[in-house]
């Protein structure tokens, strides 16, 4: 038993690995050091500390002792892998070799079996030569974890003998229900009767293309589908047509209150890749919200152990998703809903795994395999910053760089074409002012004459009131005579 560090491997942060990653951290007692490697950069964060440490590439490879003798100080002794991919698979085999510790490896994604597995296309069988490094790494590890018995048992079956502990994903409780939310103005105005949420930042592997279609599946009816995140093709909020709508991206904390905000009955995965276990599930099932998701893989998995949803085929096209949420949500007083909306608020202490209960299991692991720290050595001594590069390299971050950059485009692109509406909107509006005041003026005029006619008729109807009264008041004889000669003059 030890309480030595943890020396995380990934690659680069963001997405449920980092999640994953920083979760352990708050749960687990001990020091966390994550080494975030890329092909063309490296950092080192101590994670409580708010520090990243960027690495020279030339000095670490002149000098590698160095690093070696710095992790050791830090009392680093375990190697956590995280990732398959070459330049987190080449630190995590150096370090644990260098410090002479134990390295587990988790295996969060297909990605294992074929290095493209998440390509628009990709063949989901194994390629022979990528699965031959992964199964070498994966079979050196003093223990695997996988977060759900799909990847487990992919694992066992395509890597012979191997032992797969699986210890799900866990997840903090959702912050209180009274937690501020509002929906994006622009999809208020157009509030729909009904919505299903996507949560997450959705790209091809995650069904991005299949939610463009399903927009014109869903043609005719008051269903839309809002996107709590956003797609590869679109980060500012917004109408993508005329049933899809992007609210951008948005807290973990405020899931729960979003869902409530855009008043979702149910939760669409609508991925192409079978999912490893998905945080996105755990999060819109505390939040009470069905989901319905596809069949294999294991949010299959996980609604067919727990209920609270419904599954597709593999596969599914936009028609036959469009169909099954017709056939959800449409009918007044579904059953079904309710029949599914019970079930998740039936206890269930496994639905939704807790963070204590998975901490525990890998803080057992850590204990189990890792060793006493080494010497200290000064993190501020001339040999160690000779490796600390002088900032990052912006390869480590390309990807949430390129996503920042994308959004400043579309949000700068959409900032003018509002410019322009409002620009059309002012001469449109100028020429309906200069109408309506046309118009008013016209209607004016016509009130005046119509006033002045009625006043000259006023009179003219008085004047004859006190003709008839003269007239009556003449002797009878008198009267008759002149109204004949009135008869008469007509004639």
């Amino acid at each position: 038993m030890t309480d030595c560090a943890v020396l995380h491997v990934t690659s680069l942060p963001g997405g449920g690995v980092d999640r994953h990653v920083r979760d352990i951290a708050r749960g687990a007692p001990r020091r966390h050091f994550v080494w975030h490697a890329a092909e063309a950069a490296d950092a080192i964060e101590i994670l409580g500390e708010r520090r990243i440490l960027p690495l020279d590439r030339e000095a670490l490879a002149r000098e590698p002792r160095v690093l070696e003798r710095w992790l050791r100080s830090e009392g680093v002794g375990i190697v956590h892998a995280h990732s398959v991919a070459d330049a987190p698979r080449e630190r995590a085999s150096w370090a644990a070799h260098a410090l002479g510790v134990p390295r587990l490896l988790t295996l969060h994604d297909v990605l294992f079996l074929r290095r493209e597995g998440f390509e628009p296309g990709a063949s989901a069988r194994a390629d022979p030569p990528w699965l031959a490094q992964t199964a070498a790494f994966a079979r050196e590890a003093a223990a695997v974890v996988a977060p759900s018995r799909f990847i487990a048992g992919l694992a066992r079956e395509h890597i012979a003998g191997l032992e797969v502990a699986v210890i799900p994903n866990g997840s903090p409780p959702l912050p209180p229900p009274d937690r501020p939310a509002e929906a994006r103005a622009a999809f208020a105005a157009r509030r729909p009767r009904h919505v299903a949420a996507v949560l997450g930042s959705i790209g091809p592997h995650k069904g991005s293309a299949v939610l463009d279609a399903l927009d014109g599946a869903l043609a005719g009816s008051d269903i839309a589908i809002v996107v709590i995140g956003y797609l590869d093709a679109q980060v500012a909020p917004g109408w993508r047509g005329d049933h899809l709508y992007v609210h951008g991206a948005y807290d973990d904390d405020d899931v729960g209150a979003l869902l409530r905000a855009y008043r979702a009955e149910v939760a669409l995965f609508p991925n192409r890749v079978p999912e490893s276990f998905s945080y996105a599930l755990s999060d819109v099932w505390s939040a009470g919200v069905p989901v319905l998701v596809p069949a294999q893989g294991a949010l299959g998995e996980r609604v067919a152990d727990h209920g609270g949803g419904w599954t597709m085929g593999p596969g599914a096209s936009a028609g036959e998703i469009a169909r099954a949420l017709r056939g959800i949500l449409v009918p007044a007083g579904n059953p079904e809903l309710a029949r599914v909306i019970s079930q998740l608020r039936a206890a269930d202490p496994d639905r939704v795994p807790t963070l204590e209960s998975m901490t525990r299991s890998l803080d057992a692991l850590y204990a189990r395999f890792g060793i006493d720290a080494g010497v200290p050595l000064d993190a501020r001594a001339d040999e160690v910053q000779r490796l600390l590069a002088t900032s990052l390299d912006g390869a480590l971050f390309r990807q949430e760089l390129v996503r920042l950059a994308d959004e400043l485009v579309q949000r700068r692109t959409g900032l003018e074409a509002e410019r322009e509406r409002a620009r059309r909107f002012e001469t449109e509006s100028r020429a309906w002012i200069a109408k309506l005041e046309g118009d008013v003026a016209a209607l004016q005029a016509e009130l005046a004459r119509e006033v002045e006619a009625r006043r000259a008729f006023a009179e003219e109807n008085a004047e004859l009131r006190i003709h008839r009264q003269a007239l009556e008041s003449l002797p009878g004889l008198v009267r008759r005579l002149l109204l004949r000669k009135i008869r008469d003059a007509r004639n």
